[in-house]
């Protein structure tokens, strides 16, 4: 399960380094593709496969072809080299407005690629946290 936070920096190249606590669970191969939010989301590829079947297990019509489309037209099929980094394509780097400073973040089954700067505005909007918290409550989540 991926946890934790990690800044980085995106080299000229457009690679970056992923951090070793993520290595091992992301396997040899893995996806890149669109996320939600403004970043960009990386799936070991047990987590995509199972993604792909939610995705393709939704009800017809316009609204799950745009759906799959936002996820299945930009996901890339990406590897860590021997210096520990994967290259993320312009297209990609480019959608989640990342340029140089990155936070990775651990989302249980999938990591994040943020840019830094949105990063920081996001968490600068948790101030409704609590309230949020207590509306997940419904749901049974415990913060024992």
């Amino acid at each position: 399960m991926f946890t934790g936070s990690y800044e980085h920096v995106v080299d000229n190249k457009g690679r970056l380094i992923i951090p070793s606590k993520f290595r091992e669970e992301l396997g040899e191969k893995f996806i890149i593709t669109f996320g939600l939010d403004g970043c960009l989301y990386i799936y070991p590829m047990e987590k995509w496969e199972s993604f792909l079947e939610q995705l393709y297990n939704l009800p017809s019509g316009k609204k799950s072809r745009e759906l799959q489309r936002y996820f299945l037209a930009a996901a890339v099929e990406s590897e860590i080299d021997k210096q520990g980094r994967t290259l993320i394509p312009a297209m990609l780097r480019e959608r989640a407005n990342i340029d140089k400073n990155i936070v990775i973040v651990g989302m249980m089954g999938k990591i994040e690629l943020w840019d830094k700067e949105l990063w920081d505005k996001n968490n600068a909007e948790f101030g409704e946290i609590d309230e949020i918290a207590e509306q997940m409550a419904e749901f049974n989540l415990n913060f024992m």
